[in-house]
């Protein structure tokens, strides 16, 4: 036998091993981001305290075809809601009975994880797409006061919600509720302090979602969008305890007036009306009345 080269074992031994950590490294990013965008689909039922609602077909201007339920107007005002990765119909968040209760007309716009054929959620980007989409409908109908439209988005939804209004001046009224600033941010958590294993992992993250969705995630920035939406009103909600991650007050100071910022005491992601249920009513409904006069 000859002789063995210790060195040369070392150094392959040390290659498979950033092999082996690279494919971990790649494939768990893959797996967080197939959950983001491929979450698949739940159907949402109807709220059993309201008559069913009217069932339409939006294509949106990439050709994919959107389901939204109309609760018709009684007020001549409308509003669209925007939901998480699920859409926002049925009970879904956010909660509209509320806006339905008094007279507002209520688009709920399904997720894309539901579409025929099911379409990737991009997080905030083509969901704008299917609220324009929204958008053109409401301004079809003859119930709707043209300047009386408003967006009510949670998580993603108030992204997307941000996002529509600061392209659409038509919007009059924008309440948005625990959004991230800017997601290639949200995904890399700068200033964090954090180990170079998880720094290189974040940092995949990011890549994989650039790569599967062909969007680059720091491009999606609401803070930067924030500021075009004046002169129409916003509205921003965060509960105390996912504020500092949402980067909740530095979306506040880099939105224009009319603008206001509530954050829930004790509030969290997705409880903050739960926490809270008759102010949070009261604020959503006082915020409309106010912004869609």
């Amino acid at each position: 036998m000859g002789e063995i080269h210790w060195g040369r074992v070392l150094r392959l031994s040390i290659v498979a091993l950033l092999a082996v950590c690279l494919f971990a490294d790649v494939f768990l990013a893959w797996v967080y981001v197939s959950a983001l965008i491929r979450p698949g689909c739940q159907p949402p039922r109807p709220n059993p305290a309201f008559p069913p609602p009217q069932t339409y077909t939006l294509t949106s201007t990439d050709g994919q075809n959107i389901e939204a339920w109309y609760y018709p107007s009684r007020n001549g005002a409308a509003v669209i809601a925007l939901g998480g990765q699920q859409g926002a119909q049925g009970a879904n968040l956010p909660p509209v009975d509320v806006l339905i209760e008094n007279g507002y007309g209520v688009l709920q716009i399904g997720s894309r994880a539901c579409a025929e054929p099911p379409s990737i959620v991009t997080l905030g980007v083509k969901e704008a797409l299917d609220t324009e989409a929204g958008l053109k409908f409401l301004l079809t109908r003859s119930e709707i006061d043209p300047g009386r439209i408003g967006l009510f988005g949670y998580s993603m939804g108030g992204v997307t919600a941000i996002r529509t209004a600061a392209r659409n001046e038509c919007i009059t009224g924008v309440l948005a509720e625990g959004g991230f600033y800017n997601l290639g941010e949200d995904f890399v958590e700068p200033g964090r302090k954090k180990t170079l294993p998880r720094a290189i992992f974040l940092y995949t993250i990011a890549g994989v979602y650039w790569l599967r969705t062909g969007i680059n995630p720091w491009e999606i920035s609401p803070i930067d969008d924030l500021p075009q939406i004046s002169p129409s009103e916003i509205f921003l909600v965060y509960g105390d305890k996912e504020i500092g991650s949402g980067r909740g007050r530095e979306q506040y100071q880099a939105a224009r007036e009319p603008k206001t910022l509530w954050v829930v005491p004790q509030g969290a992601h997705g409880f903050n009306h739960l926490v809270a249920p008759e102010e949070y009513n009261q604020r959503v409904l006082e915020f409309f009345n106010r912004a869609l006069r």
